[in-house]
């Protein structure tokens, strides 16, 4: 009995182990494993760094009319007519624009027949004032009644005097029913349309003078002075190639802002349009300097900062030396240059940042360099 339970085991066993060589064999000849997808490899704007000792230093201003009017009536009514549209050419005293005249025609019609009426009873009280002196002199009239119509006279005599008064308003305010142009210029805006209402002062028109002027806010340290000569270029894109052109600085604010800069303003093309934006190269040699020797370390955009919590520090996205990915670099923050601030140590000159979404982008990220205006880094 015992033999006939011990005999079958070796072929048990070896039936399992076919079974198990069949699985093996099935779990071989499965399909392989999908590999993982690749990253995406993300484009990004990539900047190269500024020496600080650099001769120059660029800032960016925005056009302005160097003489701007907003207009407006200054008396209410019901806007007539509206005589021009932006960007039309005007010369000064053009009627620009014109209120309805009927109600300030029948404002002054008013006053002038108050006016007539109170000139009528000044006149009367005026004959009356006399016959009375000459009987008070006769005798023939007391004090009282002597002095009750020379009253009465000076009161006529003043409502006579706010009656003209009225009378001037009345003109003045139908006078005020067109809008002049104060310059000549250009229709800027237009705020209202026929029909509707506009109370006094309310903005109508805006004019810009033929007149143009570069606004820009600099360091304070650069100590721009008026009458600065500086090389303007425009600044976008599409206008790169366009030929440098001389400038100088008409003025600078007295005040500083916060942040130690100063609002300047340098002459401009007259045929700059109002809102474009241009490039001014200024040397840096013109600044207050604490030393005669160059500053060391580099220059590198505000916004491929990303500020710590701790006052100075932050932290930039360099791009590897593969040139394919970004690598985290801490960095200790100097005093700003315009859209620039200063870096001691932690870059080289012949490194490229992340100009924007350093925040986003974790260290070891796969990027595309860009560059702005879609030149190669």
């Amino acid at each position: 009995m015992l033999s006939s339970l011990v005999a079958p085991l070796p072929r048990q066993a070896l039936y399992w182990a076919m079974a198990a060589g069949v699985l093996v064999l099935s779990a071989g000849c499965s399909p392989a494993t999908p590999p993982a997808k690749p990253e995406a490899i993300r484009p990004a704007l990539v900047v190269p760094v500024r020496d600080a000792g650099a001769s120059s230093l660029q800032l960016v201003g925005e056009i302005r009319a160097a003489q701007r009017a907003e207009l407006a009536f200054a008396v209410g009514g019901r806007v007539q007519s509206v005589l021009v549209e932006p960007g039309d050419t005007v010369q000064r005293g053009q009627v620009l624009a014109q209120l309805d005249e009927q109600p300030l025609r029948a404002q002054r019609a008013t006053a002038a027949g108050e006016v007539a009426r109170a000139k009528a009873q000044a006149g009367e009280l005026a004959l009356r004032a006399e016959r009375v002196r000459q009987a008070h002199q006769a005798g023939a009239t007391g004090v009282g009644e002597w002095t009750a119509v020379q009253a009465e006279l000076a009161a006529a005599e003043a409502a006579l005097k706010a009656a003209q008064a009225q009378e001037s308003t009345a003109q003045w305010s139908l006078d005020q029913a067109q809008l002049r142009a104060p310059f000549s210029g250009v229709v800027g805006v237009r705020h209202l349309e026929a029909g509707q209402t506009a109370g006094p002062g309310a903005p109508v028109l805006n004019i810009d003078g033929t007149g143009r002027e570069l606004v820009l806010t600099a360091p304070a340290a650069l100590s721009l002075k008026v009458g600065q000569a500086v090389t303007l270029t425009p600044a976008q894109a599409d206008l790169q190639s366009a030929q440098a052109l001389p400038s100088r600085v008409l003025r600078v604010a007295s005040r500083q802002d916060a942040g130690g800069t100063v609002r300047v303003t340098l002459a401009a093309p007259a045929n700059a349009m109002v809102g474009s934006t241009w490039a001014i190269h200024i040397p840096t040699a013109v600044g207050n300097t604490t030393s005669t020797a160059a500053p060391t370390g580099v220059l590198v955009p505000l916004r491929a900062v990303v500020p710590s919590a701790q006052a100075g520090q932050g932290h930039v996205l360099r791009l590897a030396q593969d040139g394919k990915t970004t690598e985290r670099v801490d960095v200790t923050l100097g005093s700003p240059q315009g859209d620039w601030v200063h870096v001691a140590q932690g870059l080289a000159s012949t490194d490229r940042v992340v100009l924007a979404g350093a925040t986003h982008l974790p260290h070891g990220t796969a990027i595309q360099p860009v560059a702005p205006h879609g030149s190669q880094p």
